[in-house]
């Protein structure tokens, strides 16, 4: 899982994500100098006479400028000193950050509560699994910590968690927080209801009282649209299930949220809740992690864009999203997206942002 440069594998993430391009560079330039350097090889200036046949070795040469090479990618890949990094390392512990509610993001298995299941559960502990290679740790422990829409990024920034994996939109204020690996779903806020009510879209809520989650940017959504078609309550919760619960109780009309979400919920209602075609935004999802540990950062990045050259991450969103969810009994058949598809074809190291339709 190295970076792969002039011949030579070095097994550390850093030098791909910070400097392959310029250690290629310094060593093809000191490998040239060297062939022109080598004896017979030069003209004199201005000369006419003929060069004699060049009497050098390249086979010399190439083993003398692989070995420059190798010192230099060696040097290239300092020592990991990022915090998160060394508490992994010191203590072989991972800290993963779920949402027990999130479905099918993550959620506790009913057998083995400690046991954590989901797309974006799966995907943090291959990470997980990855960075205890890197770091040479030999038996990882991975410690789930249950975390809400409302607690997650200051569990990230008090130290907690190590990474939070239950689907969390990257935005450009967060960003401001934390930090966020490679995106691996887009989502789109929506609004789940009762099937029988006849709310189709946001301007149907007039009047009426919709629920939105706590930290969430559906929340967000939710108060910037207030001011149109006539306005409408808002209520908070805590928890999807609570919001979901008040909602069968006829206390609030419409709960808004991440769309695959509410998908979800409406999959285990028995018929009574649906989620309406209308979408109002476009949220890149991605596993979230501290700001502070810029090796930390790197490695993430790198393992990511292994995962999605290798093919992993499709068949990691097969098991999840086209095949029966584990202790749930049912299939949400939800095929990939175009946007999705995209990002797996071409990993680029690339930050997007979330979009208000």
């Amino acid at each position: 899982m190295g970076a792969f440069s002039g011949g030579w594998i070095c097994s550390c993430f850093c030098c791909e994500a910070a400097g392959a391009a310029r250690t290629r560079r310094s060593t093809l330039i000191r490998f040239f100098a060297e062939l022109q350097a080598a004896p017979g090889m030069r003209r004199a200036a201005f000369s006419s006479t003929v060069v004699p046949k060049p009497r050098f070795s390249f086979r010399a040469i190439w083993l003398r400028w692989l070995t420059a090479a190798v010192a230099s990618a060696a040097l290239a890949c300092p020592a990991h000193a990022g915090p998160v990094l060394d508490r992994i390392q010191s203590t072989g512990m991972f800290k993963m950050g779920y949402r027990p509610d999130s479905a099918p993001f993550s959620w506790a298995s009913s057998a083995d509560s400690s046991t954590i299941l989901g797309y974006s559960a799966e995907v943090c502990q291959h990470i997980a699994r990855a960075i205890a290679g890197e770091l040479k740790v030999q038996a990882l422990q991975i410690v789930p910590v249950p975390v809400f829409q409302s607690t997650r990024i200051a569990s990230i920034v008090r130290g907690d968690i190590d990474m939070e994996c239950a689907g969390t939109t990257n935005t450009q204020e967060r960003r401001g927080k934390v930090a966020f690996g490679l995106t691996y779903f887009y989502a789109g806020a929506a609004l789940l209801v009762s099937r029988e009510s006849g709310i189709a879209n946001l301007g149907d809520l007039k009047d009426k009282t919709l629920g939105a989650l706590e930290g969430t940017t559906s929340k967000l959504i939710a108060e910037m649209y207030a001011g149109r078609n006539g306005g409408w309550r808002i209520r908070n919760f805590h928890s999807l299930p609570e919001a979901a619960a008040a909602l069968r109780a006829n206390e609030i009309q419409a709960v808004m949220g991440d769309d695959v979400l509410l998908l979800a919920v409406a999959a285990q209602s028995g018929g009574q809740l649906a989620v309406p075609a209308q979408r109002d935004s476009v949220e890149p999802l991605a596993p979230m992690f501290s700001k502070d540990d810029a090796e930390l950062e790197k490695m993430v990045r790198a393992i990511m864009q292994n995962m999605y050259r290798s093919g992993e991450m499709n068949a990691i969103y097969a098991r999840w999203f086209l095949s029966p969810l584990p202790g749930l009994g049912y299939n949400l058949n939800l095929k990939m997206g175009a946007l999705l598809q995209d990002n797996l074809r071409r990993p680029l190291d690339y930050v997007s942002d979330w979009t208000v339709m």
